[in-house]
């Protein structure tokens, strides 16, 4: 494997699709603190683990069993047919931590974007039926679309923060296409079904 390949990996492994959650609950408490209210430290590291645990821990986890025992042939799901499995649980967990934040007023907005994650892997698990598209992109897209909803639909801008986030959608593109796994299709086709999924929820 050359050079080009094994940065495109590395970059594919720090943003995998099911790290987007967290990514997104991080990016929450660094940029504005209301979204989820003015959290004592201690509530805040149980927030955070909880979130780490469903969205990033268990998900990994029954990934890598389904790789341990030959279901998958890679830990990145790239085969369209080894996909159901990953994608039925990772829904599963992803509804999971959009319940049980749900109840929780200092998290609404969070819980909100899990619902939205959850609407998408189930479009992405009947679209995976008849055509192969970009989890990864599908995943960042989905992140910048909730950000322009809430810049659009609150008032609050977030230039700088969509610019990156912009900027990471093209790495992650470039990422996916140099080491072969997608084509240019399946990749603009991820981006457009994550952005407009979770931008279309948040105008709603």
């Amino acid at each position: 494997m050359n050079n080009g390949n094994s940065l495109a990996r590395i970059i594919s492994g720090l943003f995998h699709p099911v790290l987007m959650p967290f990514f997104t609950l991080i990016l929450m408490l660094q940029t504005h603190s209301f979204f989820m209210g003015l959290l004592p430290l201690k509530e805040i590291l149980i927030l955070m683990g909880s979130v780490l645990l469903t969205t990033v821990v268990c998900p990994f986890l029954m990934i890598f069993f389904l790789f341990r025992v030959k279901l998958l042939s890679s830990l990145l799901m790239e085969k369209r047919e080894e996909r159901i499995m990953p994608l039925l649980s990772i829904g599963v967990f992803y509804y999971l931590t959009h319940y049980l934040l749900k109840g929780i007023s200092l998290s609404v907005l969070f819980s909100y974007f899990m619902l939205g994650a959850t609407l998408l892997i189930i479009i992405c698990l009947f679209v995976n039926f008849f055509f192969k598209i970009s989890l990864h992109m599908a995943g960042i897209g989905g992140v910048t679309g909730f950000w322009i909803g809430i810049s659009i639909r609150q008032g609050t801008p977030h230039e700088i923060l969509i610019s990156c986030l912009l900027l990471l959608c093209g790495l992650l593109g470039y990422a996916r296409l140099a080491d072969g796994s997608h084509s240019p299709k399946e990749v603009y086709t991820g981006l457009i079904l994550g952005a407009g999924t979770l931008f279309f929820l948040m105008m709603l």
